[in-house]
């Protein structure tokens, strides 16, 4: 796998367009999405993005993405409802199941909230596969997002890669429980709505356990979201608004009958350090897809710089995007890195 970074429109027609026995991924803005979707052949699958990581580190609003041997993938659109796409993604899992280093690359429309939806989709797919993902963005402006197998506009799309390669997959987030807990005692997990904790307005709960104001809670939201915690497992659900009725719409499902815990971060350099030691081997390409909410908070702290020294020192040949979300398994997660690791 070859990462790709252009600068222009121009520039990735002139490599992508005549490369059919090759395949690619493309990440970049809506504008170029859409512009190269005009272009692009079957071989090619676009996604817009709230920026885009190359193999000079992160940036916004130029092409990047990576070229794939075409014999080792099955491109799928999945439909939605996502159910009419079972018997096509059931087909290509059966070509992969018995490879260990075989994977599927979930990308979801960012902003229909169905990722829930398609992950269970795959109930028929061992808990065990390797599951890497990321929802589209738009530049943060929340309004469309794009996915596109050559012309064809899709909602979601599902690549099997049958890899010969060794890969892994990582996640990582930087923060930590405070040991503060909530119970989650009424949740529409469909609307991704929680309307209490521990039987009170959901607002007012969350507030009281921070000590702010209600008024001040969503100021609160990027520094302390929520996460389930499993076997020292962080799976995070960013909080994205307190409503009119004191309840709390999430980027994320979550479940009622349940506890969550209130996170804080952490140091986020020392964080991937320990995360790339982590890999268990040396890589020859990386895909890394890093939540919004994340990188917006690496701006404000500005902190980029370092953490591309700290990624491309482990792997040059490096690409991803930045999203409204990922995926890591059979799980959607907010304020996440996920990583494609391949030897």
């Amino acid at each position: 796998m070859k990462a790709l970074h252009y600068s222009s429109i121009q520039q990735a027609i002139d490599y992508i367009v005549p490369r059919t026995n090759s395949g690619f991924l493309i990440f970049s803005n809506v504008a170029n999405v859409q512009e190269l979707s005009k272009v692009v052949g079957e071989h090619v699958v676009l996604c817009s993005t709230s920026g885009e990581y190359t193999p000079e580190g992160y940036r916004q609003n130029v092409i990047t993405g990576f070229e794939f041997n075409l014999q080792e993938a099955d491109i799928n659109e999945i439909l939605i409802p996502p159910i009419k796409s079972v018997a096509q993604l059931k087909q290509s899992y059966k070509k992969v199941q018995h490879n260990p280093n075989a994977f599927m690359l979930l990308l979801c429309d960012g902003l229909s909230a169905m990722e829930e939806s398609i992950i269970t989709t795959f109930h028929f797919i061992d808990d065990r596969f390797k599951i890497v993902g990321g929802s589209a963005g738009d530049s943060a402006q929340f309004k469309e997002t794009l996915i596109y197998i050559g012309g064809k506009k899709v909602h979601s799309v599902a690549i099997f890669f049958n890899s010969q390669q060794k890969t892994e997959i990582v996640k990582e987030n930087i923060y930590v429980p405070t040991g503060k807990k909530l119970l989650v005692t009424d949740a529409d997990p469909i609307k991704r709505i929680v309307k209490t904790f521990n039987n009170k307005p959901a607002s007012t709960e969350y507030a009281r356990l921070l000590g702010v104001s209600e008024a001040e809670l969503p100021k609160y939201f990027m520094d302390n979201p929520l996460a389930r915690v499993y076997k020292d497992d962080i799976f995070i659900a960013s909080p994205m608004k307190v409503n009119p009725d004191k309840s709390i719409t999430f980027y994320c499902q979550i479940m009622p009958n349940g506890f969550v815990e209130v996170l804080e971060p952490s140091n986020p350099l020392e964080v991937i350090r320990k995360t790339l030691r982590s890999c268990s081997f040396k890589p020859s390409f990386t895909l890394a897809i890093n939540c919004v909410l994340r990188s917006i908070k690496f701006e404000n702290d500005r902190i980029w710089s370092k953490m591309d020294q700290e990624l491309l020192a482990f792997c040059k040949n490096t690409t991803g995007f930045i999203s409204y979300g990922e995926q890591y398994y059979k799980n959607h997660l907010n304020q996440t890195m996920v990583m494609l690791v391949v030897g």
